[in-house]
This record gives structure tokens, C-alpha cells and sequence, in this order.
């Protein structure tokens, strides 16, 4: 058992790098294309009716989506797309976080141009407006934007859904350990605590909500508290919430809620999760490639997918949160009445997005 807890310490260390590495090649990118590439997207597309891009779409026959969505989700997003338009072939291409903008910007450096549309959290989807990787279009529907997304540059902003962290944890091994339900943040950094939770060194939009809500230097000494309590450190949500439910650890302080919610429907003995006020809240974006092989077929999924259709789809088939004023979002995940939004910084520039990533994963012991 020592042994495998070693293995898997020794895997998590990894993620840190690869996040690093993609951080740099997008900054690369900037520096030596920038200027220019940005000057290159700037006029916005206006939208067309599905009507007059649906001929077209149906001659390029096909979209090519590279996405974050869950791999357990995106089938499903692409059945619903073809229940309504049944001519068109969408594939999908699951990258995590990490690998997904420096896939992008790598292919397009080397004139490779095989992406029509993305889905990604919005801190490195404006890293790749800022590098010219992405085309503006303006969709027909939009939900309304957040004061927080709303500096992002015209024609793009496309909030495809947001995401929320809570605390989750195993309410049958919290009980047999004879613990308190964690439901702040600061619990899990109290001795009882020490070693029985997990974290993602990953999660630098979680971080950067910390700091929107109270302030750097604050968030900066929680987590520092945090990482002084030997979490476990986990390659991602997934597994993080995979874990809690096994038992081991007993708790996760950054778990997606939309996901924590779904499996403790299924399996209430071994999942719950806490929301905080202020509520970690990050958006994930949606945007068109620049050259775009199947032009006409991105911005016709596009369009679905931004719609009031498309955003029902994502809620039922997601659990995730749409900003859709008609969406049947998930109570217990999403109430901004009762638990204050505090939102990530989509808008950032590469070298503070790179200092945040370095001090969070040096004040958890990750590096």
C-alpha cells in the first residue's frame, strides 16, 4: 500500500511540468508572433442564420472539435448536435487542460490547420486570442456575460458553461474516522485534517478565485496552510472525486461541483460536497479556430451550441452550469442568491498567469 501511494505521489508530481510547459510555449508564441497575429483577428464575423451557412455545412460534411468536455459527456453533446443537423459529422478531439492550447498554437506554427472550433477554461482560451490562434464570430444567441468575461475582446467571450469547486468529501469514511463534514476551506487545514485530503496543483483558476475573494496575499497564506497539511496532490478533478469516493482520502478542497453533485446522487454514502461563500467560479469558453478547415460547419455547431437548444443539451447531458437565463441549472451546484460567484481572472497576461501557477504550486509542495 506504501508503495502504490508512492507511485501515485510520484505520477501527480508530473502534471506541474506539463502545465508549465504549455504556459511556455504559449508564451513563446507571444513573443514572437503577437503583434501581428493579433492585428490578423480583430474584425468580427457577423452572425449568419442557420438557414444560409446550413448548405455550405453540409458540403464541408464535417466539424472538427477540439474540447476539454469530459470524455464521458462528449458523445453525447455530439448526438444532440446531430439530432439536429444529421448531415454533418462532428469529431472530437479530448485534450485536458493542459495539452489542448499548446496542441493548437503548435499545429498552426507549423501551418497545420486542423481545429474549427475549441472549448477550453478561458485563462489559456485568451492566451490563444492573444497569440492569433482564434477567429472572432459573433453567434446569434449568447447568454449574457458576467462583468469578469466582458474585457475580453469583441467577438469572443463565448461562455459555453461555467464551473464551480466545492469541498467534497465521504460523508461514511468522515463518520468511521470520527472527523467533522468539512465546509470551509479553512477545516482542512486544521491538524485532524492533516494528510486526509487531496488538492489539484493544476487548479490555478480555483487560486486565482481565492485571491479575487479575499485578496493575494491572504489566499496566498491558505493555500501555504493548505499545502503545509500534506495533501495529497491528484492529476486532476476526476480523479480527485475517483479517490473520494474510495475513501482514500477522505476529502478533496477544489473538486468541480457539477461532477461532486452527480455522484453523490448515485452514491450518497460515499460522496458530498460543501459550496463556499464566495463560491471558486471559473468560465469555460467556446471560439472558433483561426482557418478553420470546415468554416461553415464551426460556425453552425458554434451557433447550436450557444443557443438555448444547445445550452439545454450541455445542463442535461453535463450537469454543468449554462448562464442561459432559461437554463434548469442544478440548485445545489449553482445559487448565486445564496453563494457569491467569485470569478477567476480570464483576462491575464501570460507572465502573471505563469507567477500565480508558481507560487500555488510552491505553497503546496508541489515543485
Amino acid at each position: 500500500m506504501q508503495e502504490d501511494r508512492q507511485r501515485r505521489t510520484c505520477r501527480t508530481a508530473s502534471r506541474p511540468a506539463l502545465i508549465a510547459a504549455a504556459a511556455l510555449v504559449l508564451s513563446a508564441a507571444l513573443t514572437g508572433c503577437g503583434s501581428a497575429a493579433i492585428g490578423a483577428t480583430t474584425k468580427v464575423e457577423p452572425s449568419r442564420q442557420p438557414q444560409q451557412l446550413l448548405p455550405q455545412a453540409l458540403k464541408e460534411g464535417k466539424v472538427v472539435w477540439y474540447t476539454t468536455f469530459a470524455d464521458s459527456d462528449v458523445d453525447d453533446m455530439i448526438s444532440a448536435f446531430q439530432k439536429a443537423y444529421p448531415g454533418i459529422k462532428v469529431e472530437a478531439l479530448r485534450l485536458s487542460a493542459d495539452k489542448l492550447p499548446s496542441r493548437l498554437v503548435t499545429e498552426q506554427r507549423g501551418r497545420k490547420f486542423n481545429a474549427d472550433v475549441i472549448s477550453a477554461d478561458s485563462e489559456p482560451v485568451y492566451q490563444l486570442i492573444k497569440v492569433g490562434t482564434l477567429t472572432p464570430y459573433q453567434v446569434p444567441q449568447r447568454p449574457p456575460l458576467p462583468a469578469q468575461l466582458r474585457d475580453l475582446p469583441a467577438g469572443y467571450g463565448n461562455a459555453v458553461y461555467i464551473l464551480t469547486s466545492a469541498i467534497a468529501y465521504n460523508p461514511d469514511g468522515v463518520k468511521a474516522q470520527h472527523l467533522q463534514p468539512p465546509t470551509s476551506i479553512e477545516d482542512l487545514t486544521k491538524p485532524a485534517w492533516k494528510g486526509r485530503f487531496s488538492i489539484d496543483p493544476s487548479a490555478i483558476n480555483w487560486y486565482e478565485s481565492l485571491i479575487a475573494s479575499m485578496g493575494h496575499a491572504k489566499a496566498l497564506d491558505l493555500v501555504k496552510k493548505l499545502g503545509d497539511n500534506s495533501p495529497r496532490l491528484v492529476e486532476s478533478h476526476t480523479q480527485s472525486l475517483t479517490e473520494v469516493q474510495a475513501g482514500e482520502p477522505l476529502a478533496s478542497v477544489n473538486a468541480y461541483a457539477y461532477k461532486a453533485a452527480s455522484l453523490a446522487k448515485k452514491t450518497p454514502g460515499r460522496m458530498a460536497f460543501a459550496n463556499t461563500d464566495p463560491q471558486p467560479t471559473a468560465a469555460a469558453l467556446a471560439e472558433i479556430a483561426r482557418n478553420a478547415p470546415h468554416p461553415s460547419a464551426a460556425k453552425l455547431f458554434m451557433d447550436w451550441i450557444m443557443s438555448a437548444s444547445g445550452q439545454d443539451s450541455v445542463v442535461s447531458i453535463t450537469n454543468h452550469t449554462s448562464l442561459s437565463p432559461s437554463a434548469a441549472n442544478d440548485a445545489s451546484v449553482w445559487d448565486p442568491a445564496k453563494w457569491k460567484p467569485a470569478w477567476s481572472m480570464p483576462v491575464i497576461t501570460a507572465d502573471a498567469y505563469d507567477r500565480y501557477l508558481e507560487e500555488y504550486q510552491k505553497a503546496l509542495h508541489a515543485v
